[in-house]
């Protein structure tokens, strides 16, 4: 290899300094090698803005939508989705409001409703169409094991509606298609999830009018009671008559508003849902790496597939719409933050793989198709990638070989040149590997050191508002950590082995192709989907180096230049359009994670993570940059004076209230009576307040100057540790993790026409070691019952396997029962056995009632209506009157 033909001849910028020469001397390695120009600083600037405007296509792609047909379209369009009337549906469902299970708006306006336009439907049908339907009112419990706290949920009387669209050929076999129509308190529920029902509607429309019936049933299932949590859909999937013919079922949730709905869980196993819907949808999005986040845990939410592929075990595919979680659960979340091209997309593929599905012959024995894990990922959204596992591993594993192969070579031609040292070359080649991991940890440490700067100075979520705050609070120092150590090993290999330029960059990037090299051998060994990441970052460098290795350019190095960036350009946009993803997804996630996290924690190792992903092939090229720390200062100024900005300015306030695009700051508040009592039943303790669960970081210091009472709030701290579940009326176990962080205002107390109260039935004695104990329980649709028994719990009335919480309470084990009513006739009847033991009376059990009169708005006390007043735009207040009432037997 003659290394004095490696050169880079480049026209210089008249404004920059005449080029530098290096006329290296002779070191005990290696003779003199070469004379090389440097690359002008604007360089940088260019490269730069190369990368912003991949950005903008990867922002671009991602949130690009079908046109919407219209009503006019229908002409030319008879067969396909049109968006325009599943508007007129969405319209009606999110017109209602908030519909709570229990409320008149979701248990008779919302019924009354999807009754209707179901019954026109039926009208309208082709007579080669048979279409069932049917109206359930479902009772039963079952456990629901969260962590780190699970309960017992109970559910009286809750609702579904059941459209069956049935085959000719008497298929025994059908396709679940599930939605739901019940919302959160204070959100109409345009995404979540009226959404999807008035996409239902549309393909229910569209297949009802078809003359050629589907191979295999669909069934429809409009669930009442999803936010309860997921209890309607155990209704159904344990209970109904249709229940046992579903083979498969395809779920539509929502945790955000608009955009493209994600493919984020599959299964399990059952690789051809997966194959299907690749094969099939106009556009796809979905991939693996989701599915691997959210089953994790990272993501506080659940959808109703736990509870299909849990009691019904069914294989299925679970979608929701993602973007714009700001607006998740809240008044915004109604028909602005939906873009008509949204239910287009949504439509398009829904109505696609339903007919794709329900005219396969797998669905008639799928268990046959069971075997096997997919790999899957959309590119760009353009297409979808999908295959096996095992052929995942097999090509990972190809991968390896072959990037081990090319970098081998690379050595090899390298230091076949004349007068270089094999142990000093294998040295520096070692180092190159070395250097951009330590350049990778560091970065990760200095996001975090500014993590923890932005939270000492109440400067956390600047960027919640304000996305493109991350790029240089975070994006800078990254690059600054990735890029300095290339340039200090340059100096060293200077000092060492006069190498050219050429041959040290062609050093660092094989160091960094062998790392993700590494990164991804160990995923695949882990059996672990996601890796594809890896191989995504390894098989384009690793196909440009076989190329040149092929060709007869490989030692010239303006060519190598060349094809090395082009062979990145796809790495790097792949990265830039899950960049978008990401934040998209998790900046508003950070807005209810509780005041706990440091949530610049999350978005600054979230902001390392996918900078190194993008850039980690395009940093080394730093060297060949004439000033190159003129351009880390640049980089490093910028991130300097914006943590500056961020914390003496307004700048870095996290909410807005902008009508297009709010951000608001979540609160809970409830108006609380509490009542303790003692063994005898009298009432020990008693006291009412506004009880504030705090969400997230600036929760509730926020507010302190807006509103005196807030100011003045007292911490709950410890004293949760006092009573049983804190005594306060929690609506979820989950609560207990954040309890001590709430705060507590004391204040004139609710009045309750309906209050909650509990009532010891009867006592019995089952057998000598046995005794059983029936409570009767008032209050509105929606308590919590907390047992804390001294005794051992044998038995109890709920249809559920007994469940611990596994939150303990003075060393006793804690039972949480969730309790939800649809329509009232049923009275909230239980017994629980408890084993005893002779001797005298002792407590044997702390009982704890929650009522939560969600839907009891005659409850909000003009004092309170006073309070929740001064809260100011940016916050979307979630409030109520609430009950907590404890006794012990």
């Amino acid at each position: 290899m003659e290394h004095g033909n490696i050169r880079l001849r480049l026209r210089n910028d008249e404004n920059e300094d005449p080029p530098e020469t290096y006329q290296p001397e002779q070191s005990r390695y290696s003779k003199p090698i070469c004379n090389v120009i440097k690359l002008p600083t604007y360089a940088a600037l260019v490269v730069f803005i190369i990368g912003v405007l991949l950005y903008g296509l990867a922002y671009a792609l991602h949130y690009r939508l079908p046109t919407p047909l219209s009503l006019k379209d229908i002409g030319s369009h008879p067969d396909q989705f049109i968006a325009e009337r599943s508007l007129n549906h969405l319209r009606q469902i999110a017109g209602y409001g908030s519909k709570p299970v229990g409320s008149y708006e979701n248990e008779i306006l919302a019924v009354e409703f999807l009754t209707r336009e179901i019954s026109f439907i039926m009208q309208r049908a082709s007579p080669d169409q048979r279409i069932s339907f049917d109206i359930q009112k479902c009772t039963g419990s079952y456990p629901l094991a969260y962590k780190p706290y699970g309960f017992t949920n109970y559910y009286s009387q809750v609702q579904n509606l059941l459209v069956k669209l049935s085959s000719n050929a008497n298929s025994s076999s059908s396709l679940l298609i599930n939605c739901h129509f019940d919302s959160v308190p204070t959100s109409p529920g345009g995404s979540d999830d009226g959404l999807n029902c008035a996409v239902m509607l549309e393909v229910l429309e569209i297949l009802s009018r078809s003359k050629t019936p589907l191979k295999h049933n669909v069934i429809f299932l409009f669930n009442g009671a999803e936010e309860s949590p997921l209890q309607a859909s155990h209704g159904f999937i344990t209970q109904h008559k249709w229940a046992h013919e579903v083979k498969a079922f395809i779920n539509l949730e929502a945790c955000g508003a608009g955009g493209r709905e994600t493919l984020f869980q599959a299964g399990p196993n059952h690789p051809w849902l997966i194959q299907m819907y690749a094969d099939s949808v106009p556009h796809p999005h979905g991939h693996v790496l989701g599915e691997d986040i959210f089953q994790s845990g990272l993501v506080p939410s659940d959808t109703d597939y736990r509870i299909f592929r849990d009691f019904g075990k069914i294989p299925g595919l679970d979608f929701a719409h993602a973007m714009n979680g700001y607006v998740y659960h809240t008044r915004y979340d109604n028909l602005h933050a939906i873009p008509t091209g949204t239910l287009q997309h949504t439509g398009d593929n829904l109505l696609a793989l339903t007919k794709r599905i329900a005219s396969s012959d797998i669905l008639s024995n799928p268990q046959e198709y069971a075997a096997g894990r997919t790999v899957y990922f959309d590119v760009l959204g353009l297409f979808m990638v999908s295959y096996s596992e095992t052929a995942g591993i097999i090509l990972n594993v190809f991968i390896v070989v072959l990037s081990v192969y090319t970098v081998t070579k690379n050595i090899h031609t390298i230091k076949s040149g004349p007068g270089l040292n094999h142990t000093g070359y294998l040295k520096l080649f070692l180092l190159s590997c070395v250097i951009p991991a330590v350049g990778w940890l560091l970065a990760f440490v200095n996001v975090l050191l500014v993590a923890l700067i932005l939270d000492l100075f109440s400067s956390s979520m600047s960027w919640f508002t304000r996305p493109g705050l991350v790029f240089s609070l975070y994006y800078c120092p990254v690059l600054v950590c990735c890029m300095v150590f290339p340039l200090l090993l340059q100096k060293y290999i200077n000092k060492q082995s006069p190498f050219v330029l050429g041959v040290q960059c062609r050093l660092y990037v094989n160091g960094v192709q062998c790392l993700w090299t590494i990164l991804l051998l160990a995923g695949t060994i882990s059996g672990i989907r996601s890796t594809f990441v890896f191989m995504i970052l390894v098989l384009f460098p690793t196909l440009s180096s076989l190329m040149l290795n092929l060709s007869r350019w490989r030692n010239n190095l303006y060519m190598w230049l060349t094809v090395y960036i082009s062979s990145t350009l796809p790495s790097v946009i792949f990265f830039l359009y899950h960049t978008v993803m990401g934040f998209g997804f998790f900046i508003p996630i950070t807005g209810r994670i509780g005041p706990v996290k440091n949530p610049d924690f999350i978005i600054g190792i979230l902001s390392a993570l996918l900078c190194i992903l993008s850039t980690s092939y395009v940093t080394p090229l730093i060297i060949l940059v004439r000033r190159p720390w003129q351009v880390m200062a640049g980089a490093f100024g910028l991130h300097l004076l914006t943590i500056l900005l961020v914390i003496l300015t307004p700048l870095g306030f996290p909410y807005s209230a902008n009508p297009s695009a709010p951000t608001p700051q979540r609160i809970y508040v409830f108006h609380t009576e509490r009542m303790f009592h003692d063994l005898l039943g009298h009432v020990r303790f008693q006291d009412s307040g506004y009880w504030l669960v705090n969400l997230d970081r600036h929760s509730p210091h926020s507010v302190w100057s807006l509103i005196p009472e807030v100011a003045e709030a007292q911490p709950v701290g410890s004293t949760c540790e006092e009573q049983l579940m804190g005594g306060f009326p929690v609506f979820s176990p989950r609560v207990i993790e954040i309890c001590e962080f709430t705060h507590w205002i004391p204040a004139s107390p609710p009045v309750f026409h309906r209050p909650t109260n509990l009532e010891l039935a009867s006592e019995q004695n089952v057998s000598q070691t046995t005794t059983r104990l029936t409570f009767h329980i008032q209050g509105p649709d929606h308590m919590s019952v907390l047992l804390a028994p001294s005794v051992k719990l044998i038995n109890w009335s709920f249809d559920a396997v007994i469940t611990e919480s596994g939150y303990k309470w003075e060393n006793k084990s804690v039972y949480f029962i969730n309790y939800a009513q649809g329509l009232t006739g049923i009275p909230f009847e239980f017994w629980i056995d408890l084993e005893v033991t002779k001797g005298p009376p002792s407590l044997r059990l702390d009982i704890a009632v929650i009522g939560q009169y969600i839907n009891s708005h005659e409850y909000i006390s003009e004092g309170f209506k006073t309070f929740l007043r001064k809260y100011p735009d940016w916050a979307h207040v979630t409030a109520w009157a609430a009950t907590y009432k404890a006794w012990k037997f």
